[in-house]
């Protein structure tokens, strides 16, 4: 937004290159391939509600410098209009990026609308406070000449900006960790540009910074997006084989620096009776319950990936043989405790295969965590059968 002084001169060139840098940024992400697709979800749409806000912010500011100090029929009444829908528009990309971050790390909409009310107050304050500037001056005034100047009443703006932008990184820091989700949200990359230019511009006069940085902000996040798509399991929210291969891959290369390596791989019993009888949204809903089981068994940093199908995998690197054999224990009493708390018809069990990962024979490493598992699951059936032997 325009600042203070009104005497310093606007580099209306830079302020140009600036914004129209953020605008083709901006067109970028919007007319992407990818486009469609996404907007289908809440979390989607309200992304791209951000670039589309964050694209009239940039056009609107590019106009309300141009307009400063400039004269001609009506110019004063168009930057007062232009400067007031700066602010209005502010608030609301503000509110957006809260609801975006608790959207994408809940997934509920009925957690979203409970949450509203209480967050909603401050942007909505925004928006009466700068509909009213329309009228008489509290953001800012502009003189017959048309020059602009800011009132001391602008800091409420920026603070309740940064309330919202700290709101976001916050429940990131404190949500991804409560619901065990792996998330590319590099919240640091998208905020830091947005903190460090709208400083700048509250203290410097005749730069354009603020929504360029918003700009390279949500390119960062687009981006990380992308590695999220690329990364995570769908359903699970795990990482998936994709990620795996090429971790293992990473691992292989450096195996000879790198401490012991322990990888399980585990598979759901009876899981094709599960979805053949229960329907696939039961099996469904099971492989997400094991997903959680598995991220309540390890510490946060350990990669668990959906392998394929009812098949995963948790690596645990820098760590003995005795610490997977530790995991299988936890694994076998939250499994007890979760079928004690069921009312599914089922019980759920898993047979697990343990190999030790400590040469580049990658190969090996899943064939000997392969083979353990088959172990048990024959070992399972022969059981299955011996307790219910045919008539």
């Amino acid at each position: 937004m325009p600042a203070a002084h009104p005497d310093a001169p606007l580099n209306l060139p830079a302020i140009l290159i600036a914004n129209g840098l953020g605008i083709c940024l901006l067109l970028v992400l919007l007319f992407s391939k990818r486009h469609p697709a996404r907007p289908r979800t809440l979390d989607g749409r309200l992304f791209y509600g951000m670039c589309w806000l964050n694209l009239a912010l940039c056009v609107v500011e590019t106009l309300s410098f141009m307009l400063d100090g400039t004269l001609f029929w009506g110019a004063r009444a168009l930057a007062i209009l232009a400067n007031c829908l700066l602010f209005f528009l502010n608030a609301v990309f503000s509110f957006a990026w809260v609801c975006y971050v608790d959207y994408k790390l809940c997934g509920s909409t009925a957690r979203l609308r409970r949450m509203i009310p209480r967050l909603a107050a401050p942007a909505a304050i925004l928006c009466l406070l700068a509909f009213a500037n329309l009228f008489f001056p509290v953001f800012f005034e502009i003189s017959p000449e048309n020059i602009y100047t800011r009132r001391p009443l602008v800091l409420i703006n920026y603070l309740v900006t940064y309330f919202y932008l700290t709101c976001g990184a916050v429940l990131v820091w404190r949500q991804q960790k409560k619901l065990q989700k792996y998330l590319f949200m590099p919240v640091l990359l998208f905020l830091l540009p947005i903190y460090l230019g709208s400083l700048l511009q509250l203290f410097h006069y005749g730069i354009a910074l603020i929504w360029v940085s918003v700009a390279l902000g949500l390119t960062s996040l687009y981006i990380n997006l992308q590695n999220e798509e690329a990364y995570l399991d769908a359903l699970t929210g795990l990482y998936n084989r994709n990620y795996l291969i090429r971790y293992l891959n990473y691992l292989s290369e450096r195996s000879r620096k790198a401490g012991p390596i322990q990888g399980i791989l585990l598979d759901i019993n009876q899981f094709k009776q599960i979805n053949d009888t229960y329907s696939h949204a039961e099996g469904d809903r099971v492989l997400c319950l094991v997903g959680q089981i598995l991220r309540r068994c390890v510490s946060p940093k350990t990669v668990v990936a959906r392998y394929g199908g009812d098949e995963f995998v948790i690596l645990l690197e820098n760590t003995p043989p005795s610490e997977a054999q530790r995991v299988r224990e936890r694994l076998a009493q939250e499994l007890a405790r979760c079928n004690a708390e069921s009312r599914a018809p089922y019980r759920l069990s898993l047979s697990l295969g343990t190999a030790a990962f400590t040469s580049e024979d990658l190969d090996g490493f899943l064939r000997a965590m392969d083979d353990g598992m088959y172990a048990e699951k024959r070992a399972f059936y022969q059981k299955q059968q011996a307790a219910c032997p045919p008539d």
